[in-house]
């Protein structure tokens, strides 16, 4: 079934010359392409528009673009309807979970816009600390150029997807891409077909001509020419593979596509200079947030806050599952439960574990069938992805000092006994972040879970090896002390922790005169209390001798000359 134009229609003049070009009837085109000489005949006169598939044919069949032959898309003309047709989901393998919804009929074409109906709902609670980051994103995607691009990776949990989804119902954005928006959910382990088919589907393709393509790329090509020249944002959410972002980005000239993803080489190979590492949320900035959820039990209790925000270091997965969770703590208004909830937060294990019921049409792309979601959940689905040896990397980094503290690659290297292509990997996983040259860091929440999934003491004892190797290397090097310091009072830590007597009475001894002289008084007689019990434990006279005087230095630096 075909539509008239309301509009007087315009002959493709280019289409007529091609075939004449060629010495041919329009009965000897249709034959070429398996159609009737009536619709070649309705095309050339501008009464109709081919659809995808046969302007494909007509493009190949005349070595010319769709531009070249005056096919290119406008909105006035229609194009040719396909609604009557069923749509075959033989040729479809696998099966559909999450937002990718059941497809039945092909929708008439409309020269309206398109709104993808699986584009998640803004959240009730608006969207804090990203206002620079959709400024900036916005200009990137509204330049004009040829295909603007953009990625979003960042930490699990850092607001990759919502700050997507924000974007796609963000007022200006849809005014812009005048001709809608079009939404794909990868995750792990996509159905790339079943999407690119719904995209079809929504761009007017017909069953019959998708079902008779012979693969996908030619399916992505199709869908390309089908976007012809209209003004459309394509997002492509929680892409694990570089290939399966890729196949998505069908996009035509006044077409920009926004890709999020946790993995930074995803984001750099597709995006280039155009790739954006989401950062955490600020101190005030997750504070806000907590307020805006849980506003009683914030404003009742708001040190007690301060210190949740700094275990999970502005995280806004961790926060908004927190404050959700306190909110309907808070409920019932008593005071013991609040307290209870804030315990509970407290503890690693506790907060790692919270979690909140998603319906069929919120889950996270990364887990389409687990019915609720959590801080344990959203890294295990990467965990799980990772080689044997860069899982066992990451465990083992769990002994080092999290952000905002970093730490060398010396360091990493002896604490994980792994090689440098397992940090790499962690590094392109998003769970292992670059800090300065040389240097990492370990975000809190990512810390927390290796943390309580290290078995053995292997990685603490490497630990405390090479902080004695290396105050004793650069002892008096107070530069390369003060960088790698965090890592070095994590290992007096972890020989506190794990009773190694003799190994803290030697590092404290070590590493105290660097304490000293950087005026740390306070942490440096802490350690040097643990160190002297602990050489008086084993008997070690020398041990004794110099912790009772580092302690007397501590107390005259202090000013209590009595207990010097």
């Amino acid at each position: 079934m075909e539509d008239t134009p309301n509009t007087p229609p315009r002959s493709r003049n280019r289409l007529v010359d091609a075939r004449i070009s060629q010495h041919w009837s329009q009965q000897e085109v249709a034959d070429r392409i398996g159609t009737t000489h009536v619709n070649v005949s309705r095309w050339e006169r501008g009464i109709t528009r081919p659809s995808p598939y046969f302007r494909r044919k007509l493009s190949k069949l005349f070595s010319k673009d769709e531009e070249e032959l005056d096919l290119a898309f406008q909105p006035e003309l229609p194009t040719e309807s396909v609604a009557e047709e069923p749509v075959n989901l033989a040729p479809i393998t696998g099966s559909v979970t999450g937002t990718d919804g059941p497809i039945n009929r092909a929708p008439p074409i409309s020269s309206g816009p398109i709104y993808d109906p699986i584009i998640p709902l803004p959240s009730s609670t608006p969207l804090i600390g990203r206002e620079e980051e959709i400024v900036a994103i916005k200009q990137r995607l509204f330049t004009g150029s040829n295909v603007a691009l953009t990625a979003l990776n960042g930490l699990p949990g850092v607001g990759k997807t919502t700050l997507a989804i924000a974007l796609a119902h963000d007022p200006e954005v849809r005014a812009h891409f005048q001709h809608g928006i079009l939404w794909a959910g990868l995750g792990p382990d996509p159905n790339l077909d079943r999407r690119l088919i719904r995209w079809g589907t929504m761009l007017g393709l017909s069953s019959g001509e998708m079902s008779n393509m012979q693969d996908r790329e030619e399916l992505a090509l199709s869908l390309r020419s089908a976007i012809g020249t209209r003004s459309m944002l394509l997002i492509i959410d929680d892409a694990w593979d570089v290939n399966d972002a890729l196949t998505f980005k069908v996009g035509g000239p006044n077409c920009a596509h926004l890709i999020t993803t946790r993995y930074t080489a995803i984001a750099v190979h597709v995006a280039g200079e155009g790739a954006t590492r989401l950062q955490e949320l600020t101190t005030d900035e997750s504070m806000e947030l907590l307020r805006l959820l849980a506003p009683q039990v914030i404003n009742q209790e708001e040190q007690k806050a301060l210190d949740l925000v700094e275990a999970v270091g502005g995280l806004p997965l961790a926060l908004t599952l927190m404050g959700n969770y306190l909110r309907l703590q808070a409920y019932s208004g008593q005071a013991r439960r609040i307290q209870s909830a804030l315990q509970r937060l407290k503890d690693t294990a506790g907060r790692m574990q919270i979690e909140e019921p998603r319906g069929p049409v919120e889950r996270h792309p990364s887990m389409p069938t687990q019915k609720t979601l959590s801080l344990q959940s959203i890294i295990s689905v990467t965990d799980q992805q990772l080689s044997a040896e860069a899982r066992k990397a990451l465990y083992a980094l769990s002994v080092l000092p999290s952000k905002p503290d970093n730490f060398s690659e010396e360091a990493v290297v002896a604490v994980t006994d792994c090689s440098l292509d397992a940090i790499d990997e962690l590094i392109d996983a998003g769970l292992l972040e670059t800090s300065i040259e040389g240097r990492y860091m370990l975000h809190q929440t990512i810390a927390d879970y290796a943390r309580l999934h290290q078995v053995g003491t292997e990685p603490a004892e490497r630990l405390i090896q090479y902080a004695h190797e290396f105050v004793e290397e650069h002892r008096t090097d107070y530069e390369l002390l003060d960088l790698e310091s965090g890592v070095i009072i994590a290992a007096l830590e972890a020989a506190h922790a794990l009773n190694r007597k003799e190994e803290l009475v030697r590092n404290v001894c070590e590493f105290a005169p660097f304490l000293l002289m950087r005026g740390n008084y306070s942490l440096a007689k802490r350690h040097v209390e643990r160190a002297h019990a602990a050489a008086a434990d084993i008997d070690d006279t020398y041990g004794v001798a110099n912790t009772l005087l580092y302690r007397g230095l501590i107390e005259q630096k202090q000013g209590n000359y009595s207990q010097a």
